[in-house]
Parts: structure tokens; C-alpha cells; sequence
């Protein structure tokens, strides 16, 4: 914005910088390239009414992902068990991981009684060994992997930026920031092959905003943001969306940890304007809207499930 007092020259609204600035040069011009879109069936062959036709999406009543192969991460508790339940009721089979192997087995025991297909894979999200393993299990179990769900992650300290121990910050980063990038890795070197796939990053309202006192997972869910955005970019011409969810509170078992101290309950439902905080179910919705051809246009999104408790 121009200083009080001042008028902006002719065409410096367009140009600010100036024309002798290194960014407006052609040799510091960065012309943003985007490959051409060639859907993995039609590929080479052109926008015609085929390739736009919508008639593929299921019908009102079917969800789209009967019988679909769908990885998910943190699947023992909270978001993460609702979206392996959801994604069970819709039909889909379904690998699970989490650090804990009692908690997945419990959430498995009812969906393999339903008739699906159910493995069970045990590690931490922040060790590639144990993602990549665990893909390749699962690959080799269901022979196909159709999506994935990037949701295992942790919040960390309460502190001050001051104050924050350096190495609650690092593990952070390696959970929520390195365990969905490999997680990505390991998906993507499947679905490049198929030609095809869909998945879901669990970010964070705040990786739009700011949450005093955490700093380590908010830098970590803002980072999460921008992988997804990246990954997108670079293989939405390959048959393969990349979304992100980015969720307000919500009822889990890592947020009544935060409920325990006096008054925290009670800030975040007045910090929601629709008067209440959400429910895992809610997000399990969006989850399963991204990776469903309902959404084949999403690609890059950020979908926000907050309660309206981002909005400025």
C-alpha cells in the first residue's frame, strides 16, 4: 500500500517493483509451468465428451468406494478410527496402521465381522522402514492400493516459542510433517504404477491460523499444507489427486487431554461459532468425500471442517 500522500506512478500497481528489479528480468521470471491434464484412461487423447462424462460417479446412494483398498494411519483412535468405520460402512477394504497394535486390532475385529478385507500393520509414521513396509504388506495382501489416508499425528508441548524443548519440536516435525511424507512416498510409488489413486492428508485449522503456545504443530500442519499442495502439482496429470483436510477441535482422545486444564473446553467451544466443537464422524465425511470420485475436481484443496472457527 502507498504512503499516505503519495501517487503511485502509472502502472505500479501492475509493476511495483520496477521493470529493473531482478524479479521482473528474464532472467529472474518464474513462469509458472503446469503439464497438460491427461486423465490415466484417455491419455493422449484430448478433452472430448467421453473424458468430461460424469456418468462413472456412483449413483446417490453408493459412496464409490465399495470394494476399494484404503490405507490408513493413527487408525487405533479418534479421526483416524472414525475414518477406517466410515470407510468399512461404505465398503472398502481396508489397511490399518498405528503404533499401537491392540487399538487397530479392536477397530479390525468388527469391520472383518462385516465381510472385509482387514490387515493390520504396526509402526511409528515417523520411521520411512516402517511406512514403506507396511505399504508393500498391504500392496501384496489386497493387490491394490486405491487410496490412503495420511492421519497419524501428535500435538506436543504447551510452551512459549521461547520455551519450546528443541526435541519435543524435532519429534513433532518427524510425526506430523516426515511421517506423512513418507507416507506419500511409500503411497505414491504404488498408485504412479496403477495410474491411479486418491489421498488425503489430515492437516489442521491450524494451518491456517495461528495457536498460541503450540508452535511446533502448528510450523508442522502448515507444513503439511504445503506438501499436499506440491504433491499435487506434480502428479494430478498422472491419474492421482492429493488433498488435504484441515479440521478444527474435535472430540478425540488427544484433545481431552487439552480439556483437563480449567477453562480450555470452554475457550474452544466460544471460539466456534456454531456453538459446539465437532465430532471424528464429521471429518470421516469430508475424508471420504476426497477420496471418492464425488470429488474428482478437488485436487490441491485444503478442505476446512472447523465449525467456522477460522474465519477472520
Amino acid at each position: 500500500m502507498a504512503a499516505a500522500g503519495k501517487k503511485l506512478a502509472a502502472g505500479a500497481m501492475d509493476n511495483p517493483l520496477g521493470n529493473d528489479h531482478p524479479a521482473n528480468t528474464a532472467r529472474g521470471r518464474t513462469k509458472r509451468k503446469h503439464p497438460p491434464f491427461r486423465s490415466p484412461q484417455t491419455a493422449g487423447s484430448g478433452l472430448t465428451k467421453e473424458n468430461m462424462d460424469m456418468t462413472n460417479v456412483a449413483p446417490e446412494n453408493d459412496r464409490g468406494l465399495a470394494g476399494q483398498t484404503i490405507f490408513v494411519s493413527g487408525a487405533g483412535a479418534g479421526i483416524g478410527r472414525a475414518i477406517a468405520e466410515a470407510l468399512g460402512a461404505a465398503g472398502a477394504n481396508l489397511a490399518l496402521f498405528d503404533l499401537d497394535a491392540a487399538a487397530i486390532d479392536a477397530v479390525a475385529g468388527p469391520l472383518k465381522g462385516q465381510g472385509l478385507r482387514v490387515s493390520c500393520h504396526t509402526g511409528d509414521v515417523a520411521s520411512a522402514a516402517d511406512v514403506h513396509s507396511a505399504i508393500e504388506q498391504a500392496v501384496q495382501l489386497h493387490k491394490q492400493l486405491d487410496g490412503a489416508v495420511n492421519n497419524a499425528g501428535i500435538v506436543g508441548a504447551s510452551a512459549d516459542v521461547l520455551d519450546y524443548p528443541a526435541e519435543v519440536f524435532s519429534r513433532v516435525l518427524d510425526v506430523n510433517v516426515m511421517g506423512v511424507l513418507h507416507g506419500m512416498q511409500a503411497q505414491l510409488a504404488v498408485m504412479k504404477r496403477q495410474r491411479r489413486g486418491a489421498i488425503v492428508n489430515v492437516a489442521s485449522a491450524a494451518a491456517i491460523i495461528g495457536w498460541a503456545g503450540h508452535s511446533a504443530y502448528v510450523a508442522s500442519k502448515h507444513a503439511v499444507v504445503g506438501l499436499t499442495k506440491t504433491a499435487a502439482l506434480e502428479y494430478a496429470a498422472q491419474g492421482i489427486r492429493i488433498n488435504a483436510v484441515c479440521p478444527a477441535f474435535i472430540y478425540t482422545d488427544m484433545t481431552a487431554g487439552l480439556f483437563q486444564t480449567p477453562g480450555v473446553h470452554e475457550t474452544a467451544v466460544a471460539n466456534h461459532p456454531i456453538g459446539r466443537l465437532g465430532q471424528p464422524r464429521e471429518v470421516a465425511e469430508a475424508v471420504m468425500w476426497l477420496l471418492s470420485d464425488r470429488s474428482s475436481f478437488a485436487v490441491g484443496s485444503s478442505l476446512v471442517v472447523d465449525g467456522a472457527s477460522t474465519i477472520d
